[in-house]
C-alpha cells in the first residue's frame, strides 16, 4: 500500500532562518564593518538618483524660480556650514585652553593620565566635527532630494499635459 502526501515547503528566507547554523559563527565586528558599507551604497544610490533626477530636470530647461531656489538652498547650506565652523574654532579654544591649564606631572603616572586626557578630548573633538560634517551632508542630500524629485514631478506633469 502507498499512500501519497502533500508536503508544504517553506520559503528560502524561512528556510534559512530556522536552519540550523553550521560554520563559523561571524565576529560582531563584521556586522559592524557591513552595516558601514550598507550605508556607503545606500548613500551612492541615493547620489546616482539625484544624479539622474537632476540631469532630468536640468535637460528640459530651468526656470529663473528653480534657479533661485537652487541658489537659497546653497546660501542656507553655506550658513550651517559657517556655524559649525563657528562653533569648532570655540571647541578647539577651549581645547587649547584645557590643555595649557594642565601643568607638569610629578610622578609619570600623572603625565600619562593627563596627556592621554588631552589627546582623548582631541579625538572626542574630532569625532564631533565629524559626526557634524557627515550630518550637515546626509541633511543637505535629503533637502536636495526632496526638492529636484519635485522639480522632477512638475516637469513630468507639465509634460504629460502639454502632449494631451
Amino acid at each position: 500500500m502507498t499512500s501519497t502526501s502533500l508536503t508544504v515547503a517553506a520559503s528560502g528566507r524561512e528556510l534559512a532562518s530556522t536552519a540550523p547554523r553550521t560554520g563559523p559563527i561571524p565576529h560582531p565586528a563584521f556586522h559592524h564593518v557591513l552595516k558601514g558599507a550598507v550605508l556607503q551604497s545606500d548613500w551612492a544610490a541615493r547620489a546616482l538618483c539625484n544624479a539622474s533626477a537632476t540631469a532630468e530636470v536640468f535637460a528640459s530647461g530651468i526656470d529663473a524660480e528653480s534657479l533661485e531656489e537652487l541658489m537659497q538652498m546653497q546660501h542656507a547650506a553655506l550658513q550651517r556650514l559657517f556655524t559649525l565652523q563657528s562653533s569648532w574654532l570655540q571647541d578647539w579654544k577651549s581645547w587649547i585652553q584645557y590643555s595649557d591649564l594642565i601643568k607638569g606631572a610629578n610622578t609619570t603616572f600623572k603625565f600619562v593620565e593627563r596627556e592621554g586626557n588631552i589627546v582623548a578630548q582631541c579625538v572626542q573633538l574630532l569625532s564631533k566635527q565629524s559626526a557634524d560634517l557627515i550630518g550637515l551632508q546626509e541633511n543637505i542630500d535629503v533637502d536636495y532630494s526632496y526638492w529636484i524629485n519635485q522639480k522632477l514631478s512638475e516637469k513630468r506633469k507639465s509634460l504629460s499635459i502639454a502632449e494631451n
